[in-house]
């Protein structure tokens, strides 16, 4: 089967208090206050995180996504019981959460999940990528949407609805989805 591309768009149920979505969805920045949100059980209250409205059980499937600012970011995906209501523990932010991820903290790239933290070495700063997700094969993979290389490929067994993940680190960072 073909590759498809999604239009996505983000989950404001999903998203930290402090993120703001662009008003259609498809862009988040952090904000300098608590917005006063009603506490959702899907919603993340320890880190800066979002997902996406649209999950995954099957099939292979893209989106691109473009980030701005110096400041630190994560771009994945996340199983639908991913954690989100406790504190990063001290063996990494991605510990027991069930997320893949690639990402900065303005200095160095990593990829992160549950089992792997591993250093990246992209040949310039990512500004704008593609993430392609088959889920039967178990593979996530990111590359630079300006050049097509590759970044990272994460191999896994999903399991359940996989959903696109984003996490900002610090104020002055945006992501957006692009169409």
């Amino acid at each position: 089967t073909d590759c498809e591309e999604i239009d996505l768009t983000l989950d404001p149920e999903t998203a930290h208090p402090r993120l703001t979505l662009s008003s259609d969805s498809r862009g988040v920045r952090l904000g300098g206050r608590w917005r006063d949100v009603p506490d959702s059980p899907k919603r993340f209250d320890s880190d800066y995180c979002v997902l996406a409205l649209q999950g995954f059980t099957c099939g292979r499937h893209y989106w691109e996504v473009e980030v701005g600012g110096r400041r630190g970011w994560a771009v994945g995906a996340a199983r639908e019981s991913a954690r989100r209501k406790e504190k990063a523990s001290a063996g990494g932010p991605y510990q027991k959460r069930e997320i893949w991820c690639v990402g900065t903290n303005g200095k160095k790239y990593q990829a992160l999940s549950t089992t792997e933290q591993m250093p990246l070495s992209p040949c310039e700063r990512l500004r704008r990528f593609c993430v392609y997700l088959d889920y039967e094969r178990g593979q996530l993979g990111f590359y630079n949407a300006e050049n097509m290389t590759h970044i990272h490929t994460f191999n896994a067994s999903f399991r359940e609805r996989i959903f696109p993940f984003f996490r900002i680190l610090s104020k002055g960072t945006r992501i957006k989805i692009c169409t």
